[in-house]
C-alpha cells in the first residue's frame, strides 16, 4: 500500500473540510449574537428534514460511480442526476402537505428551498463521487470550502435586512447552490459529461440495482438516525432546545461527521483497490483506524475539558447548555468517529446487510431512550445521557465486528498464499 499517496489523498480532503470549519468558526460569535435558540433550532429542524431524503436522493447509485466500469461512470451520474430529481419532487410534496396542514409559516419559501437543498444534495454527492472517481480529491475539497463561505456569508448579510430563521435556511440553501455549480464547472473542463443517453443509464440501472436495494433501506435508518434527534427534542422539550443542540452540532458533530466523510471516502477507494488487487485490505483498516482514533481522541479531550467554558466565551452565556450538550455526548461522538470512518467495510468485503443491522440496531436505541424519556418525564440532560450511552454501545460493537472481519479476511489470504 503507497502510505503517502492515501494520506495525500486524505489531506487534501481534509484540508478543504478544515478551511471551511474557519469559515464557520470566524462566523458563529457574530451568528449566535444575530440570531436567537429558538431560530437555530428551526435551521436544524429544517437541515434534519433535507438530510433524510437527501440520504437517498440518487437511489444510493452514487456509490455505484465508483466501481462502475470506465465506460459507464458517466451514465451512472446521469442516472444519479434523474434519481435525484424524481425524489427531491416526492420530497417536497410530501413535506408541503405536512407543514400546509400544520399552517408552516413562510410556507412560500420553505417549499422551494426544500426542493433545491434535497436535490442539489445528491447532485453534490454524485459530483463529488464522480471528482473522486478520477483521484480529484482536491477539486472536491474546493467545493465544501465554497458551501461554507457562501453560507455564512449569505447568513450574516441577509439578517440585515432579512431577520429571522429564514436567513439561516437561505444561506444554507444557497451554499448548496454554489458547491453544485463548482462541481459541474470542474467536472465539465476536464472530465466532460456528454450526453444522457437512456440505454446506458438503463444499463447501468440493471446492473447495480441489487447492490442499492439492498443498501437503500439501511441508508434510511442511517440517515434516521442522524437526523431524528432535533424532533424528538422539539417534541420533548420544545424549539429552543433544538437551537442548543444546533449550535453544537455545527460547531462540533459536523466538524467531525465532514472529518469521518473525508477519511471514509479515502479509505473505500483503497480498500476497494486492495481487495481488487490483493484479496483483503487490512494495511488499509488499519492506518485508517489509527488516524481515526488519534483524531476522535484528541477531539473527546477537547470537549470534555473545554466545551462549557470556551461556548459560554465564545458564543456568549444564553448558549452554554450548548457546552454542555456537548461534554454529554462526546463520549458517545469520538466512538461513533471511528465506527463510522470505517463503516464502508460492509462493501469492500460485498456485507451491505451488516450496515443495515448496525442501523436498524442505532434507530432502536435512539427509540429507547425516546420512550424511557418520555415515560419517565426526564430531563433534556438526562434523556442525552441515556441517548448517548445506548448509541456508544452499539457503534463500539459495530465497529468491533467490523475490525474482526478484516482481520480475519487478512489471515485467510495470508494462508492461502503461504
Amino acid at each position: 500500500m503507497d502510505r503517502r499517496q492515501y494520506m495525500r489523498q486524505f489531506l487534501a480532503l481534509f484540508s478543504g473540510t478544515f478551511l471551511a470549519q474557519v469559515f464557520n468558526f470566524a462566523a458563529y460569535p457574530l451568528l449566535a449574537r444575530l440570531y436567537t435558540p429558538e431560530e437555530f433550532g428551526l435551521l436544524g429542524t429544517f437541515i434534519a428534514a433535507a438530510a433524510i431524503p437527501g440520504a437517498l436522493a440518487c437511489g444510493r447509485f452514487e456509490l455505484a460511480i465508483t466501481t462502475a466500469p470506465h465506460s459507464g461512470r458517466q451514465a451512472v451520474l446521469w442516472l444519479c442526476f434523474t434519481i435525484a430529481l424524481g425524489v427531491s419532487a416526492f420530497a417536497t410534496v410530501a413535506m408541503w402537505l405536512y407543514w400546509w396542514a400544520i399552517d408552516a409559516p413562510m410556507l412560500w419559501l420553505l417549499v422551494p428551498m426544500l426542493f433545491v437543498t434535497v436535490l442539489l444534495t445528491g447532485v453534490t454527492n454524485a459530483l463529488t463521487m464522480f471528482l473522486m472517481r478520477h483521484e480529484s480529491f482536491r477539486f472536491a475539497s474546493i467545493g465544501v470550502v465554497l458551501r461554507t463561505a457562501t453560507t455564512v456569508l449569505v447568513q450574516l448579510g441577509v439578517v440585515l435586512v432579512w431577520p429571522g430563521a429564514m436567513g439561516l435556511i437561505a444561506g444554507f440553501a444557497l451554499g448548496l447552490v454554489a458547491q453544485s455549480l463548482m462541481g459541474f464547472a470542474i467536472t465539465s473542463r476536464w472530465y466532460p459529461l456528454g450526453r444522457p443517453r437512456r440505454s446506458h443509464m438503463r444499463a447501468m440501472f440493471r446492473r447495480f440495482r441489487p447492490q442499492v436495494s439492498v443498501d437503500i433501506p439501511g441508508s434510511l435508518l442511517a440517515a434516521l438516525s442522524f437526523n431524528l434527534l432535533p424532533f424528538m427534542l422539539q417534541f420533548l422539550y420544545g424549539t429552543r432546545a433544538v437551537g442548543f443542540y444546533a449550535i453544537g452540532q455545527r460547531i462540533a458533530v459536523l466538524p467531525l461527521q465532514l472529518f469521518n466523510d473525508a477519511l471514509s471516502q479515502v479509505f473505500f477507494q483503497r480498500a476497494a483497490r486492495a481487495q481488487e488487487a490483493r484479496g483483503e485490505f487490512w494495511q488499509e483498516f488499519r492506518l485508517t483506524l489509527l488516524v481515526s482514533v488519534a483524531i476522535s481522541l484528541a477531539m473527546l479531550a477537547g470537549l470534555v475539558f473545554l466545551a462549557e467554558p470556551v461556548l459560554a466565551l465564545y458564543l456568549g452565556a444564553e448558549w452554554e447548555m450548548s457546552g454542555t450538550i456537548l461534554v454529554i455526548l462526546a463520549p458517545m461522538l469520538a466512538i461513533r468517529s471511528v465506527t463510522m470512518s470505517l463503516a464502508t467495510t460492509v462493501f469492500v468485503m460485498k456485507r451491505p446487510v451488516w450496515l443495515f443491522w448496525h442501523n436498524v440496531a442505532s434507530v432502536i436505541a435512539i427509540g429507547a431512550a425516546f420512550g424511557i424519556a418520555l415515560a419517565t418525564g426526564a430531563g433534556m440532560l438526562t434523556f442525552l445521557l441515556l441517548l448517548a450511552i445506548l448509541q456508544g454501545v452499539e457503534y463500539a460493537i459495530f465497529g468491533i465486528a467490523l475490525a474482526v472481519a478484516a482481520r480475519r479476511r487478512y489471515y485467510r489470504v495470508k494462508a492461502e498464499t503461504a
